[in-house]
């Protein structure tokens, strides 16, 4: 045998044995436990424009019927054609003002008064109803358990892109969801059918 030879068995059979420390040495698994976010979800945040700072209750807001969701942002221009397309049906009668209701999405990045600007009273894109500006880490509560939820408000909503628009029903339940970027007559319809 050569010493090559040698030293190439020797770099084996202490490879083989590294990381060995008894014989009785069980393989612990971790256990992976997925979970999902609430079925039944609310939270509580600031409405736009309000001078008293009173938080709005979503679990309360859609106790007595199903509510349209509209994540919005300022900038976007598919959430303008959506908030402006429903508040003419408000206008028109076709809907309640009280079966929708926008939320700001990227809290981190545009501030309250630039969605003011632009959803406000005397902006461009008025909503008739009320948007709710919540922080990034707005608390979501479970309403099976009663208990705060471990997700945050963006994950427990499926993670919005904007606009989104979501059908939450009076048990806090989110039922339907669209992600079209303009509005579509066909889509304002199936959305007027499913708020009846």
């Amino acid at each position: 045998m050569t010493i090559r030879t040698i030293f190439l068995i020797l770099i084996f059979l202490t490879s083989s044995l590294a990381g060995c420390i008894t014989e009785n040495q069980s393989m612990v698994e971790e256990e992976i436990i997925e979970t999902s976010p609430p079925e039944r979800m609310s939270f509580a945040s600031p409405i736009m424009g309000d001078e008293n700072n009173s938080n709005l209750d979503l679990n309360e807001y859609v106790s007595n019927n199903s509510v349209l969701l509209i994540w919005v942002a300022a900038n976007c221009k598919g959430c303008h054609d959506w908030t402006d397309v429903f508040a003419e049906e408000v206008n028109n009668g076709n809907i309640s003002n009280d079966s929708i209701l926008s939320i700001h999405r990227y809290a981190a990045f545009e501030s309250p008064s630039s969605v003011e600007n632009v959803y406000g009273k005397n902006s461009t894109n008025p909503a008739p109803w009320p948007l709710l500006l919540p922080s990034e880490d707005t608390q979501v509560f479970d309403l099976d358990t009663g208990l705060e939820s471990e997700y945050s408000i963006y994950d427990a909503f499926g993670n919005p892109s904007t606009p989104t628009l979501q059908i939450m029903d009076s048990t806090g339940k989110l039922t339907w969801s669209s992600k079209t970027y303009w509005a579509t007559e066909e889509l304002v319809e199936e959305i007027k059918d499913l708020l009846e």
